[in-house]
């Protein structure tokens, strides 16, 4: 973002002071508290959907989220000259959560079970229609289907690199557990694609990114990809990435499931769908997909080195996601 994007803070009833760069965005100070001007990817009425969850968990008592200011006009979404659109949203001081820090884990995970009774909105017609999630079924039989067009471009490649020769020696075993997530999704009703869902909501992208530990307090950002869903797979989100870095240890795993459950009870369809999420190989199909998307006369070494640490942790990741089971 360059400074030509400040122009737009002119649209604004806002006394802007001290400027500081952020990650792809400005932050700065106001009278009426900290502020911060990003790029916009959304609709006004996905923008007006963000406010509308927000305003429903300040009204439970969840304060701090970076709720979208509107502009003089009343809208969220503000335009420069040359159609650039933009948000100015509500910030704060903190850092991330440090997912080495076992603590600061369960307490993340704390804060998500907390937003998560907070998170429901009515089933609205209309907001369903455009802010649900795709159904689940049709998803991973979409993701299965692009596995074996991946498997089939590479098996029909005349010269193959260790990658591609380790990836097609590995691909049966992953591709076992796609089916079998997708077999087990069929065979209990789909209950991820209608959850009984009632008006719940996810964030969507629920890392450590998005939890800043301001004091004593946290604070939860970027609800760009919230939407109606079930609100077990932002816990499914955050658990893997937190468990891959942590080679799938399963005292801490339990211990994230455990913290989850005191402050929000997991029904039995919900820890279903966690072990069918957790038992789909998705960090395997997402770096399938980073390949067959990039240059194929020059393959990153990162792609092998990924592959092969999934490798590694393979019975370590089976273990864990069998003890969902019990």
């Amino acid at each position: 973002m360059n400074e030509r994007a400040l122009k737009v803070l002119e649209q604004y009833e806002l006394e802007a002071g001290q400027l500081r760069r952020g990650r792809g965005s400005y932050i700065f100070d106001t009278p009426q508290g900290i502020r911060m001007l990003c790029d916009c990817t959304c609709s006004e009425h996905k923008a007006e959907f963000q406010n509308r969850v927000m305003e429903r968990m300040r009204e439970g008592g969840y304060q701090r989220v970076d709720w979208i200011v509107p502009n003089k006009e009343g809208k969220l979404v503000s335009e420069d000259r040359d159609g650039n659109r933009y948000l100015v949203r509500e910030w704060y001081v903190g850092r991330e959560c440090d997912t080495t820090s076992e603590s600061e884990i369960l307490a993340a995970v704390e804060n998500l079970a907390r937003i998560h009774r907070l998170m429901q909105l009515p089933d609205e017609p209309v907001l369903m229609e455009r802010f649900s999630a795709p159904p689940l079924t049709k998803s991973l039989q979409a993701q299965n289907a692009e596995l074996r067009k991946i498997r089939s471009f590479i098996r029909r490649r005349n010269q193959k690199g260790t990658f591609e020769r380790l990836f097609l020696q590995c691909f049966p075993a992953y591709y076992a557990q796609a089916e079998e997530a997708v077999g087990r999704l069929e065979a209990c009703g789909g209950d991820g694609d209608h959850l009984e869902h009632t008006g719940s909501v996810c964030h969507g992208d629920y890392d450590h990114h998005h939890v800043l530990l301001c004091g004593y307090e946290m604070a939860t950002t970027d609800f760009s990809k919230c939407r109606y869903d079930c609100q077990i797979t932002d816990l499914y989100r955050f658990m893997r990435k937190i468990l891959e870095k942590h080679d799938w240890n399963q005292r801490l795993g339990m211990r994230m499931l455990e913290q989850y459950i005191r402050t929000r009870p997991v029904t039995a369809k919900e820890r279903r769908l966690l072990y069918i999420r957790m038992r789909y190989p998705e960090k395997f199909r997402k770096l399938a997909n980073y390949y067959y998307g990039g240059n194929k006369a020059w393959i990153s070494g990162r792609f092998l080195e990924k592959l092969e640490v999934l490798n590694a942790q393979m019975e370590k990741q089976e273990a864990f996601v069998r003890m969902l089971e019990r």
